[in-house]
């Protein structure tokens, strides 16, 4: 008999334990089945009214990632946590919970049941517990410690979202669809109520994640093509890209007269590396580059300067486009570029133009010119980055000529005309300089017979007397012996004389310089001696005249001296 209790009670225990979790199942499954439905509207409705849902899929993992950590809260609050394993102590209390009758009889008999081999309780009290507790409870349904009528209200709920999700299914079933790929990260777009087909630039189709080259500082006309509804203006959204934000205020893009699907606008004088969508009523494009290509950037450049062989100097190098460089001098321009060259064109004056050398790699330039003449030059670039061969032009530089001067000479000695005997030896002291370098030196001189019946003079008579050998100055000593050179000398005859240098440049006109002109006078020993005896005095009072200055000067110096010390 106790026995029979014991199995009555402890079954009616377990059908409830069953029961309740049957109740926790089915309330955890509608109560997330709410949760699930529910998060696919908010879904729609963030996805496509806040975020608008149209161009890129950038939120829809993100947004079925959220949806997956509430829904697994979801279960576990409202489902999972609630499951605890068979407790016939626990279930009793439940049941006692329900029924305040038993005053706590079937506890007492459930923890006797479950230390039956261990109590020290007499049998006959245990057994009297039992008995009490199979009469109290003979009546009362176990069951009862859940409520179905929960249940039947989640189900109410839940069918009524299940009813406004299905209707919402049917009347926007591509919206939903659309939803439900953007939450797997497929990046497709809702229907719209006007669709935009195709966006242009220049006649050429757009394509996500190709830019449109651009040459710098060019306009580009921007068409879209639309479908289905029509409306009075695009909007063009435009930034430099790299930039965090997009304007606040779009560009309008008018329907072109004869295509109201059709819609325009001109980008002008684009600069920098650009981003820009189209948005046409509720549809947006995507987002296109505009790649902004720039004059070829010039990373160094030098020139070479290799001198005609008039200049001793060894070839020099300058960093500079613009310099002076000496009259035929040839320019070897070498430049080296950051970005790729096709070819260049280097136009000199209004009507030269020279054809510069690319390396394979296009980032190497070279040519070269003579510098004949003082002229300007500027180039002409077409850029091997972008395959589309724009064309730049630049500033221009100067390359400006130094024209090669005449030498200069200086007849120092003798510094005055004189006369002289047949037998005179005439030392010719003289110095000559040049910009570049001194060529040959050459005495010149003329003879005007003075007893002949013909006046006139004779041809001049060159003799070269010296080489400068290229240097820039130098000074030089001849004795001119004047027997040796003019025959039959005689007295009254002339002889006008001077010095002439010349420098290296070449040409059929040398470049030639003439010191001032010297004349001799060809007298008789007497005359000459008579002269030279007057010029010794005059020398001599001229050292005189000095000397007396110089000791009137010093003498003067001496009285400031004391007169100073007087004064102290």
């Amino acid at each position: 008999m106790q026995e029979g209790y014991q199995l009555n009670i402890d079954d009616k225990l377990k059908e409830a334990w069953s029961n309740e979790r049957r109740f926790i199942h089915t309330r955890g499954l509608v109560r997330s089945l709410i949760w699930i439905v529910s998060l696919i509207i908010t879904d729609l409705i963030v996805d496509l009214l806040i975020w608008k849902g149209i161009g890129d899929n950038r939120y829809g993992l993100g947004l079925m990632v959220i949806n997956i950590g509430i829904i697994a809260f979801v279960i576990y609050r409202e489902w999972f946590r609630y499951l605890k394993p068979y407790n016939a102590v626990r279930t009793a209390l439940q049941v006692e919970s329900k029924n305040p009758k038993l005053s706590s009889i079937l506890i007492t008999y459930t923890e006797l049941s479950a230390a039956d081999s261990t109590s020290n309780t007499s049998e006959e009290i245990v057994q009297a517990i039992k008995e009490k507790a199979n009469e109290k409870t003979e009546s009362i349904n176990f069951q009862e410690i859940v409520s179905w009528d929960q249940i039947y209200r989640v189900f109410a709920i839940s069918a009524t979202i299940i009813i406004v999700f299905a209707g919402i299914s049917v009347k926007w079933d591509e919206q939903v669809g659309t939803l439900l790929k953007r939450l797997r990260g497929v990046n497709v777009n809702y229907p719209t109520q006007t669709i935009i087909e195709k966006v242009h630039v220049e006649g050429q189709e757009m394509k996500a994640g190709e830019s449109f080259k651009v040459k710098f500082g060019e306009s580009l006309n921007i068409t879209v093509f639309t479908d289905l509804k029509t409306v009075p203006q695009g909007k063009l959204y435009v930034r430099t890209k790299g930039s965090e934000k997009w304007p606040s205020i779009p560009q309008d893009m008018d329907p072109l007269a004869n295509d109201k699907l059709t819609y325009e606008r001109v980008l002008k004088d684009i600069t920098e590396d650009t981003e820009f969508y189209v948005r046409v009523n509720d549809d947006k494009g995507q987002v296109y580059d505009i790649q902004v290509i720039k004059s070829p950037n010039i990373k160094s450049y030098q020139i070479e300067q290799i001198f005609p062989d008039y200049i001793t100097k060894d070839p020099e190098t300058v960093s500079e486009l613009t310099l002076d460089t000496p009259q035929d001098t040839t320019l070897k321009w070498k430049i080296t570029t950051q970005t790729k060259v096709k070819a260049m064109q280097v136009r000199v004056g209004e009507d030269e133009t020279i054809d510069a050398e690319i390396s394979q790699g296009g980032k190497l330039i070279t040519f070269s010119r003579k510098a004949d003449k003082a002229f300007n030059y500027a180039f002409q670039w077409i850029e091997g980055e972008s395959g589309k061969d724009f064309e730049y032009g630049d500033v221009r530089n100067n390359i400006r000529v130094i024209d090669d001067t005449l030498p200069e000479v200086q007849l120092i000695a003798p510094s005055s005309d004189g006369f002289a005997t047949d037998k005179k030896i005439v030392n010719l002291n003289y110095k000559g300089t040049d910009d570049y370098g001194l060529g040959k030196a050459h005495l010149i001189y003329t003879i005007k017979r003075g007893d002949r019946e013909s006046d006139g003079e004779s041809e001049n008579t060159k003799k070269e007397i010296h080489d400068f050998e290229g240097k820039s100055s130098g000074a030089n000593m001849y004795e001119w012996k004047i027997s040796d050179h003019i025959k039959e000398l005689k007295p009254g005859d002339q002889i006008l004389y001077q010095i002439e240098v010349e420098d290296l440049f070449p040409g059929e006109k040398k470049h030639v310089r003439q010191s001032v002109a010297r004349k001799i006078s060809i007298v008789t020993p007497e005359r000459y001696l008579q002269w030279y005896r007057a010029e010794l005095a005059s020398q001599q009072d001229e050292i005189k005249r000095a000397r007396d200055s110089e000791e009137t000067a010093s003498t003067q110096v001496k009285q400031l001296i004391e007169q100073e010390s007087e004064e102290k």
